[in-house]
């Protein structure tokens, strides 16, 4: 099958009308959606993370990928989001929950929009915001 782009877009849960769409090749991880998400919304890649494949933030262990260190970390081991998106089965409409930052967890409801061929353009890449971000961390 020759190579995809997966087009999703993500909307900042809390924040009405901010929303960023990003576009991540198939044979990448969702490590690299997350780098992806961490640049479209301007974070620093400082904090653990999940995504949950049924769409269910804190939802059951058997769709949750998470960070490769904290994946290790646990006991048994969980699931790495090291995980490549062409072995995932998604499919066009489908929903992901991710969480970044447990403690001020940050949420973002994926959706995947298209599955498109690749265009030779980046890897991975925003390529469309909608409203502005808020800061990762609040002034004090």
């Amino acid at each position: 099958m020759p190579q995809q782009t997966y087009v999703f877009t993500a909307e900042l849960v809390g924040f009405e009308g901010v929303r960023r769409t990003v576009t991540v090749h198939d044979d990448l991880t969702l490590v690299d959606l997350h780098y992806a998400l961490q640049s479209a919304f301007g974070w620093d890649d400082d904090h653990l993370y999940s995504f949950w494949l049924g769409g269910a933030f804190w939802g059951p262990e058997a769709g949750r990928y998470v960070h490769p260190f904290h994946a290790a970390s646990l006991d048994p081991p969980g699931r790495s989001a090291c995980a490549r998106l062409d072995e995932l089965d998604l499919s066009e409409g489908q929903r992901l929950a991710y969480v970044f930052d447990f403690a001020s967890e940050w949420r973002v409801v994926l959706t995947l929009q298209a599955k498109r061929p690749v265009d030779g353009r980046a890897v991975a890449r925003c390529i469309e915001k909608v409203g502005a971000a808020p800061p990762q961390y609040a002034r004090s």
